[in-house]
């Protein structure tokens, strides 16, 4: 299983560009859809459950509400590991 330690490190406030395979389960979300979301949070805690799927929370980029941290994530959702070494090796 993944450890916190190998998780891509993906930094809040970083642009996630999704394909609908990048992710699989979503809160209000069609599945197989492209997606972009704002990073507000890696659910490391939950690391440990899969060594393909990591737990994020975060923001649509159209979110007019207050910066991250002053509300609640808009969107909950689990993406592929791979998807996010894809984002840090990125330029």
């Amino acid at each position: 299983m993944t450890r916190p330690g190998d998780v891509p490190g993906v930094e809040p406030g970083a642009l996630l560009q999704l394909g609908g395979d990048d992710w699989s389960i979503g809160r209000d979300l069609v599945p197989g859809t492209p997606l972009d979301v704002v990073v507000a949070q890696l659910r490391t805690d939950l690391a440990h459950l899969s060594d393909e799927w990591m737990w994020v929370l975060g923001h649509r980029p159209e979110c007019t509400r207050p910066p991250v941290q002053e509300h609640p994530p808009c969107v909950e959702l689990r993406v592929s590991i791979a998807a996010l070494r894809r984002h840090t090796a990125a330029p």
